[in-house]
């Protein structure tokens, strides 16, 4: 299932659903590396279903349709749009690339199956599966935003507040996210039961998943004493030590699973990869190399503000003058360097962004490497078979 949604203001912009990816790749090297890798992971990711069954395989459905409605709801609805991502080698709109829904599929269907192998009750697989989410996604996260396989909304207030560049509520939204996902998943699809009701399950998680994140978002921003709507680090160190808490009051009492090891393995080695590729990234690529052409926010009056979901106020408009981001405007000598940087289609929300180069180069490549060791232990642990030892029996 992958929502499509058309605006007729489309029809005037220069995008096309295939892009050529050698000329891609002379522009956003990195960005097309990345796409097709996620779109093999989630090619992995769905061998693994169809090896371990019905139970996998609605999972794997699952976190294509929640995923990819998610985005579609955030994209599309004007108080809450505030990302837009870069122009792929495959496009379904000009705002959806075909391997964002691989994305949701990596870091959701890789998390719950691996959590599901601990055998924690309900709510400690469902806070783990959190945090697993996030293993694999915070270094994609820190990656995309630095080499511009997206931009984000230069003054709206759930992603104000940022680390080198990563909104804090991306973070916090990721681990509430994947958890609601897991929860659902697991209270509906896990248990042997009718493929009917399995089916149902299916949409439940779906329709269900979004509206359980955003209550736990405003839940974590009450208990930090956040202003709702503006999620900062205080909201993060809350979940952080809810779901650990949630997790260790249950981890001497989990029940390991056995899995098909082939299968299993082959994911494995693909997410060894996977980070493996980002830390290369991190070291031998140039932001400042980047140049991204597509839709970003429409650029216009500094002084025009609306309310978002929330009620806080931003600007309607990118600030030319004023923009904060990890980027810059003025990417005339790049193009000019590179003869498919295509600069010469501009408009109010169809312009060009090249990268700058990196701030503290140390720290973001220290970083990448340590979010990949850590999910590639976490990840290797859940999906070793091993014997049974002290409380971990093997079902």
């Amino acid at each position: 299932m992958v929502l499509v949604y058309h605006n007729p203001e489309w029809d005037s912009l220069p995008w096309h659903h295939w892009n050529d990816p050698v000329e891609r790749f002379l522009v956003m090297p990195s960005f097309v590396i990345g796409e097709f890798f996620f779109i093999l992971l989630a090619l992995v990711a769905l061998v693994h279903a169809l090896a371990h069954g019905r139970r996998h395989l609605l999972v794997w459905l699952a976190a294509l349709a929640t995923g990819t409605a998610n985005d579609a709801i955030f994209m599309f609805l004007p108080f809450v749009d505030n990302f837009w991502q870069a122009q792929a080698c495959l496009m379904i709109t000009p705002r959806m690339p075909l391997y964002i829904p691989c994305v949701y599929i990596v870091f959701m269907y890789i998390s719950t199956v691996a959590a599901w192998r601990l055998g924690l009750p309900l709510l400690s697989s469902a806070a783990l599966t959190g945090l697993m989410g996030e293993m694999i996604y915070a270094p994609y996260d820190l990656t995309g935003v630095k080499f511009l396989w997206w931009t984000w909304h230069d003054t709206d207030a759930p992603v104000r507040e940022r680390i080198l560049g990563v909104p804090v509520g991306s973070t916090v939204w990721v681990i509430t996210f994947t958890a609601s996902f897991q929860f659902f998943v697991t209270l509906t699809m896990k248990s042997e039961m009718s493929g009917v009701r399995q089916g149902v399950g299916l949409v439940v998680t779906s329709l269900l998943s979004t509206p359980l994140m955003m209550l736990q978002m405003a839940t974590l921003q009450l208990v930090s004493l956040d202003i709702q709507g503006m999620p900062s680090i205080r909201s993060l160190v809350a979940v952080l030590i809810i779901y650990i808490g949630v997790i260790a009051h249950s981890w001497g009492n989990r029940k390991m699973e056995r899995s098909k090891s082939l299968s299993s393995w082959t994911v494995m080695v693909f997410l060894e990869w996977y980070y493996l590729l980002l830390v290369v990234n991190a070291l031998a690529s140039d932001p400042a190399a980047h140049i991204n052409t597509g839709i970003h926010q429409q650029r216009g009056d500094c002084d025009i503000r609306a309310a978002d979901l929330s009620g806080h106020m931003r600007q309607v408009y990118l600030c030319e003058k004023s923009h904060s981001q990890d980027w810059s405007l003025h990417c005339d000598d790049l193009c000019s360097e590179n003869m498919f940087g295509d600069c010469s289609h501009q408009s109010s929300s169809w312009y060009t962004v090249c990268g700058k180069p990196h701030a503290n180069f140390e720290l973001f490549a220290a970083l990448i490497f340590g979010l990949g060791a850590i999910g590639s232990l976490t990840y290797s642990y859940s999906f070793k078979d091993r014997e049974p030892r002290g409380k971990e029996k093997l079902k």
